[in-house]
């Protein structure tokens, strides 16, 4: 889970940095705790990864209550605001592997929920991608939406190098190759695929969303400057990129704002940064 990775584009198979440990949390508490006095409980697994320990960081601090299923307590606290101290209450620690768990436990695990949240990835390694779990992110999105209770709302986190047929413009015949090999080649690429395919079968059951960001990157903080659209509107091999900090923040505003999950439901909506105006240099 601490080198968990999502496939967006042939550059960040060959590029990765590690996650930044810093975000700015204050904003999503104030306006969290300004759009609801409800408390939300969210079990989060990929809770340690790049992306899924600011989610879990952000609901915290929006004085929201995480469950979250890590293989080390240890690495999980390490990730968070080290100046805060929160109770058993607010934040509860399952020290597991999410495939190793029977359902019966992921019932239990689920059974308070509002949400649950998957930033589940595969370890860029041999092994990582080719060896384990080869069906993890959609064999953990089957086993937890089956054992989360009716009521309870999915959220993906997926890819934009996935396709939603019927809502995505074409791709080019290049961005098709290349994606026809990464789908043979690439096995957590298929994965995100299934996985988004998985979700998309089943509109009935339970309520979802998918998120796909573009090229992820690190920042500083969450400063919410980023576009949402529903469809996929940039190149494949385009520089366009999305703070992991910020896909946090999308996912915080889909918990905590009724009508952004509604308005987003059984949808994959694109998530990309607006770039910074570039200053104007000396002549």
């Amino acid at each position: 889970e601490d080198t968990a990775c999502h496939f967006h584009s042939t550059a960040q198979i060959v590029s990765w940095k590690n996650s930044s440990h810093k975000f700015n949390s204050r904003r999503i508490e104030k306006q969290s705790k300004q759009k609801s006095n409800m408390s939300i409980k969210v079990l989060v697994v990929g809770a340690t990864g790049a992306t899924g320990k600011h989610v879990v960081q952000m609901m915290l601090d929006a004085g929201h209550k995480v469950v979250a299923i890590v293989r080390s307590k240890e690495s999980m606290l390490q990730k968070l605001n080290k100046d805060k101290k929160y109770d058993d209450d607010q934040l509860e620690i399952h020290e597991a592997s999410i495939m190793e768990m029977k359902e019966e436990d992921l019932v239990e695990v689920t059974k308070d929920c509002n949400f649950v949240v998957s930033c589940l990835g595969h370890n860029i390694s041999f092994k990582g991608m080719y060896l384990q779990d080869r069906k993890l992110v959609t064999d953990a999105a089957k086993k937890l939406t089956k054992a989360m209770p009716s009521s309870c709302k999915f959220i993906l986190m997926g890819s934009d190098g996935v396709a939603q047929a019927g809502v995505d413009p074409p791709r080019s015949r290049l961005e098709a190759s290349i994606i026809f090999l990464l789908r043979y080649l690439v096995p957590p690429h298929a994965d995100n695929e299934a996985a988004a395919a998985y979700l998309l079968s089943d509109t009935t059951s339970f309520e979802w969303v998918t998120v796909r960001p573009t090229n992820l990157v690190d920042a500083e903080e969450a400063n919410g400057k980023y576009n949402i659209t529903e469809k996929v509107e940039v190149s494949l091999f385009g520089d366009q990129t999305v703070s992991r900090n910020n896909v946090a923040h999308f996912m915080v505003e889909l918990m905590t704002k009724k009508d952004t999950f509604t308005k987003y439901l059984h949808k994959m909506p694109v998530v990309v940064d607006i770039p910074e105006e570039k200053a104007p240099s000396d002549k």
